[in-house]
């Protein structure tokens, strides 16, 4: 069975995106209750490569940077220069089986995405194409190396940079979910509505796991989160919501928030956390939009079914 995509996404910076993906990734990548560990890939769409460089460490990070084996390096050789480099050879293998399987890789970025976007940008509209062709067009491109990673993975998640490129933009279209992480504060939910409502409104499938699903995330035991999560769950059981809510939440907690639990990488083998008051949470999140997901592949399998 094909491998499941997921976008961690929202257009403020912030608001734990990064966190929340890596803490994901080891989720799936380790064996939840009642389910088997995944074959996990994080493919980091962030110049800022916060999440490759949590996951690869500073040396292995530099090496695949000098040696072109990231996801800008990818855009440029087979999208600028036509040069045939499957996606898939950028994957990194950042924990591994003793027999070689692999559980958690990550194709990893760096400070030259923006640039190359740019330059994507520029040479896509040469033909004169507006932004939405544009990004349809990219949008197209990128879904075909999805398929071999789809077929090599368990799961794929995309950290993406804050805003919506053209990147980003492809990434959304090709998820079976999108998750917006948010902070219960009245600043970050400034736009929550219309981000989510036009994420939603491009999306051609219009399945209530393709809604994008927001998650609390760093909730303090304030009055004004209390009010703001209120609210916002108000908002995601309308009727015409734009927008979903994940019952589980994510506390604000200083181990997180200084280093996300994680001693880092060395030599290869990837420190997954020890503190489960640091790993529960993000577990809880991983288990119920599996549980979505597999809800919605149910719904569509009846619907399959009755159709005949």
């Amino acid at each position: 069975m094909p491998g499941k995509i997921i976008s961690v996404a929202n257009m403020k910076g912030g608001v734990g995106k990064t966190t929340l993906a890596v803490h994901l990734s080891l989720a799936y990548a380790n064996a939840m209750p009642g389910q088997p560990p995944l074959r996990v890939l994080l493919v980091d769409l962030d110049a800022q490569a916060n999440a490759s460089f949590w996951l690869c460490g500073d040396l292995a990070l530099t090496e695949l940077i000098e040696g072109g084996k990231t996801i800008d390096a990818f855009l440029e050789d087979s999208l600028l220069f036509s040069m045939k480099r499957p996606l898939l050879e950028f994957a990194y293998d950042v924990w591994s089986e003793n027999n070689g399987a692999r559980r958690l890789s990550v194709i990893p970025s760096s400070p030259e995405l923006r640039l190359v976007e740019r330059e994507l940008i520029y040479f896509l509209s040469e033909g004169k194409r507006n932004l939405r062709e544009i990004e349809a067009d990219l949008g197209e491109r990128f879904a075909i190396e999805l398929e071999a990673l789809r077929n090599n993975f368990d799961l794929v998640l995309f950290d993406t940079a804050p805003g919506i490129s053209a990147l980003t933009e492809a990434a959304l279209r090709a998820s079976d979910f999108i998750l917006v992480p948010t902070i219960p504060d009245f600043i970050s939910n400034l736009g929550l509505e219309a981000f989510c409502r036009s994420v939603w409104k491009n999306n051609r499938d219009q399945s209530r796991s393709k809604m994008p699903w927001v998650v609390a995330n760093m909730v303090r035991e304030t009055s004004h989160h209390a009010i703001m999560l209120s609210e916002m769950r108000s908002e995601a059981a309308a009727a015409d919501a734009g927008f979903g809510m994940l019952r589980a939440e994510i506390p604000s907690c200083l181990a997180i928030e200084e280093g996300g639990g994680l001693s880092g990488v060395s030599q290869g083998q990837i420190a997954v956390p020890s503190d489960d008051v640091v790993a529960a949470p993000f577990r809880l999140v991983a288990q119920e939009i599996m549980q979505i997901l597999d809800s919605a592949h149910q719904e569509m399998a009846d619907a399959r079914r009755a159709a005949r």
